[in-house]
């Protein structure tokens, strides 16, 4: 990337220094059309340079599509001011002494640089914001024609322009503003290296537009004469289109908001204000003219202002309730089971411990089964692996089908097995569920193409009790450990069957509460 400016920067002081002689050949060999001779390569420079950047609008990320439109927009401004400019100057050889309507133009070419300048990053642009600052954009060309003229436009009074010393010191503090947002931009505010290069180019653009048109305006313009400085005008407008065209094709970076220091977050974040800052700067200046109207625009930019910050508060709020859906949606999602959609092992886990503490406060009994499909690795290996997880979904579609009982959790534990939480039951309520399940297990067998797949499955019970089990030794794990004494001995026993395994006091440290499932199936 440094290597590919350095190149594009060569590029642009190359072909700005053949603008120059080229410009200073033609008024050698031409010295009575030296104002013809400059108006056509300033405006052949101005009309390149907006053609490059609508092209390169059309071939640039998302991001910066309308940062470089609206720079078209600016210099399809100036192509039109020097076009109305250029008669008067090339065959009336008119001193300026008075502001006129080309240097309105002139003065509104870079209202539409400064609404790119307070443009939303990317993934914060939002059409209504957007508009809101085209209408405070309209409002500081409106604004100008007053400051420049006297009278507000379309008001049918007579105009009477600003002297052209006054008229100088405007376009050079409108230079200065415009370079130093520019420059605040380019360096606070730019976070991807499409944004940077295009803002680069800008902050380029504005320096060397000010100081040539400084130039002109001083020792050019004011005496209506060409001494070569007018070639001057050529430089930024033929930069700005060899920019456009030498923009690396970049993708976009990842933001870097959370890294930077708070000083360039907050002057960043007043990014938006710029426009509404313009609008009460220049209704200031016709404050002395047009006292109420000037009020007016100020208190219409604080409406603006509060309704831009409502929109971004309500945005705001509607990104934080999606992404409070979003995340209990991904929750969910992570204690479900992506197989047969009942709660996973994690789920089990959390659910347990929590069942564990709440019945050793209540006193209330705690019973736990668990399930295996019988000879399921035959399964698989006779009718394949989609069978075998069309048996799973079965057999988790009739558990949920036997509970009714919210309290009830019915989990996933692992492989084909499963377990069922039954707080508040005792071991009959328990061994009783065990005998439903696998009566309607047995009667309902697994529906496949061409052939009916029957489920037998082995169950293990063991239930806590207060009364019984009082010993504060007792963790979560040796109910668990209880329950699968059960179940390996349902499995020894024939399969096809429920063993109840009453909790024994614990002599293992809390560390080994939680064993490897038994290798016996």
């Amino acid at each position: 990337m440094k290597h590919h400016w350095h190149t594009g920067l060569f590029a642009l002081i190359s072909m700005s220094a053949i603008s120059i002689c080229a410009h200073a050949l033609l008024n050698t060999l031409f010295p009575s059309n030296g104002f013809t001779i400059s108006y056509t390569l300033w405006s052949f420079w101005s009309f390149a340079a907006a053609l490059a950047c609508l092209w390169r609008s059309s071939h640039c990320p998302p991001a910066v599509r309308t940062h470089w439109r609206l720079a078209a927009a600016s210099i399809f401004l100036i192509f039109f001011a020097a076009a109305l400019e250029a008669p008067a100057e090339i065959f009336f050889k008119a001193t300026p002494t008075a502001a006129s309507i080309g240097d309105f133009f002139f003065f509104s070419a870079f209202v539409p640089v400064l609404l790119a300048i307070a443009l939303p990053e990317e993934g914060v642009f939002v059409r209504s914001t957007f508009l809101l600052d085209c209408l405070q954009a309209a409002v500081c060309s409106y604004l100008a024609f007053t400051v420049l003229f006297g009278v507000f436009p379309f008001t049918g009074a007579p105009m009477q322009g600003v002297s052209y010393e006054q008229l100088e010191f405007i376009y050079l503090s409108e230079y200065l503003v415009i370079v130093l947002l520019s420059g605040l931009r380019f360096l606070l505010g730019t976070r991807t290296a499409s944004e940077r290069f295009f803002f680069r180019s800008l902050l380029l653009y504005t320096s060397l537009y000010g100081i040539t048109s400084a130039i002109y305006n001083h020792y050019v313009g004011k005496y209506n004469l060409t001494n070569g400085l007018d070639a001057l005008n050529e430089i930024p407008s033929a930069t700005l289109a060899f920019a456009a065209i030498l923009a690396p094709a970049t993708a976009a970076e990842p933001s870097r908001t959370a890294s930077r220091p708070i000083l360039v977050r907050l002057i960043d974040n007043a990014r938006p204000v710029f426009l509404s800052l313009a609008v009460i700067a220049l209704s200031a200046i016709v404050a002395r003219q047009h006292f109420a109207v000037a009020i007016g625009f100020i208190f219409g930019v604080f409406v603006l202002y509060g309704l831009r910050a409502s929109m971004l508060q309500s945005s705001i709020q509607n990104s934080q309730a999606a992404l409070e859906r979003a995340s209990k949606s991904l929750a969910r999602i992570a204690l479900l089971d992506a197989l047969t959609g009942i709660s996973n092992r994690r789920s089990f886990d959390e659910r347990l411990a929590m069942e564990w503490d709440r019945a050793q406060h209540t006193g209330q009994p705690l019973s736990l089964l668990l399930i295996d499909i019988d000879h399921f690795k035959r399964v698989n290996d006779t009718y394949g692996h989609q069978i075998g997880d069309l048996c799973l979904r079965h057999t988790a579609q009739i558990l949920r089908s036997t509970f009714d009982r919210p309290a009830d959790l019915i989990a996933r534990y692992g492989g084909e097995e499963f377990a069922i939480l039954l707080p508040e039951t005792d071991s009959f309520g328990a061994f009783s569920v065990a005998g439903t399940i696998r009566a309607a297990l047995a009667k309902e067998a697994v529906p496949t193409s061409g052939f009916l797949c029957p489920i037998t499955v082995s169950i293990g019970v063991s239930t806590w009790n207060a009364d019984e089990h009082a010993n504060p030794a007792f963790y979560p794990g040796e109910l668990l450990r209880s329950a699968d004494r059960a179940l390996y001995r349902a499995k020894q026993n024939g399969r096809n069957r429920v063993e109840f395994s009453a909790m024994h006091s614990l002599t293992t440290s809390r560390d080994s509460l939680f064993p490897k499932k038994s290798a016996s199936h």
